[in-house]
């Protein structure tokens, strides 16, 4: 059956107010807790009440907004535990990536990531935030695709709107200066193959961003905790207690 011309717009129109209502909710025009009102939506993007319906019921599948009897439509953003799920899950997931990128970047990925580190600089000039928060994001990007696992491609990519959001609501948030560097660390051991590095610059650069979110209002970077060293995992702890007990 052919779709009529009428609804395949509705969609189109519907698809254009989901990204743009979650654009808003994510460089935080719409902030959390606010109220989202149909018309209103409706009037300002141009389209009628079906399409900005359609968008605000894919945002709230999304956990992005919330229908209360009591407060109606509101931006629900995300809470400390599910910042905290989204950390552990990239702890889990992009170590392992960056140590498969390490491998399988092409010399033109890594070439034109190069040409975009050197094009932004060495600091980031005050009014460059979000200059910055884009090179992290490519950085991002390219790894996942570059480690050549689609699965894992697909989680990580809608991970990446929730980071996105969580880097402008952090309490402590922009950490900009030292996360450069970070990231300019992780380039480097890109374009020197090390894998294992890559998977350590990249679990500390999780970590750091993860302790700073949680610091105190007007704490500077150097106040942030070093990342603590993972723990020896089961196999590699049984030989040394076994030594242990032989010596004693």
């Amino acid at each position: 059956m052919t779709e009529s011309p009428l609804a395949a717009a509705d969609i189109g129109r519907a698809a254009a107010s989901y990204r743009e209502i979650k654009s808003r909710i994510m460089d935080r025009r719409f902030a959390p807790g606010e109220k989202l009102s149909e018309v209103r939506l409706a009037a300002e993007l141009g389209v009628g009440r079906s399409p900005i319906r359609t968008a605000l019921a894919r945002l709230q599948g999304e956990g992005w907004i919330a229908v209360s009897p009591q407060s109606g439509t509101y931006v629900k953003g995300l809470t400390d535990a599910e910042m905290n799920e989204v950390f552990e899950l990239r702890l889990i997931l992009e170590p392992a990536v960056a140590g498969l990128a390490a491998e399988r970047m092409s010399s033109e990925e890594l070439a034109k990531l190069r040409r975009a580190f050197e094009a932004f600089g060495t600091e980031i000039a005050e009014g460059r935030v979000e200059e910055y928060f884009a090179l992290d994001l490519q950085t991002h990007r390219a790894i996942y695709s570059a480690a050549g696992n689609g699965l894992i491609h697909g989680i990580l990519v809608n991970l990446l709107d929730k980071v996105h959001w969580i880097q402008r609501t952090s309490v402590g948030s922009p950490r900009p200066s030292s996360a450069l560097g970070e990231i300019r660390d992780l380039l480097a051991a890109l374009e020197s193959r090390d894998g294992e590095r890559a998977a350590q610059v990249m679990r500390t650069h999780i970590l750091r961003t993860a302790k700073f979110r949680n610091l105190p209002a007007g704490a500077t970077e150097a106040e942030a905790p070093a990342p603590e060293a993972p723990a020896p995992s089961k196999e590699k702890a049984e030989p040394t207690r076994r030594r242990a007990r032989a010596a004693g």
